[in-house]
């Protein structure tokens, strides 16, 4: 459980940073700025999201494995064209023969 609540940490850290991010980003273009200037700070600002959604993922992963009973959903099962056939089959449909 340790590394759930340092995680919570990690990710109040990184949504501070983004705020700050998003403010200089604001104030470069409310101040004139050069373009340069400005594409750098948008760069950093992007960065720094990606590396917020890496720590997000790994928060969310650390959660679900918190669980007591973590199981994955269920995923259906595949449909063949043998099962297909055999449910018609035995609906009574005509399978093989051709529409007019």
């Amino acid at each position: 459980m340790p590394d759930l609540v340092e995680m919570e940490l990690y990710c109040l850290e990184a949504r501070g940073l983004i705020a700050r991010a998003e403010d200089a980003v604001q104030q470069l273009g409310a101040n004139g700025a050069c373009e340069g200037h400005r594409l750098m700070a948008a760069q950093g600002l992007t960065a720094i999201r990606h590396l917020n959604r890496i720590i997000e993922l790994h928060r969310n992963r650390l959660a679900f494995a918190a669980l007591p009973n973590a199981v994955s959903p269920p995923t259906p099962p595949r449909r063949t064209w043998l099962a297909l056939l055999r449910q018609r089959l035995t609906s009574g449909d005509p399978v093989l023969e051709t529409r007019v």
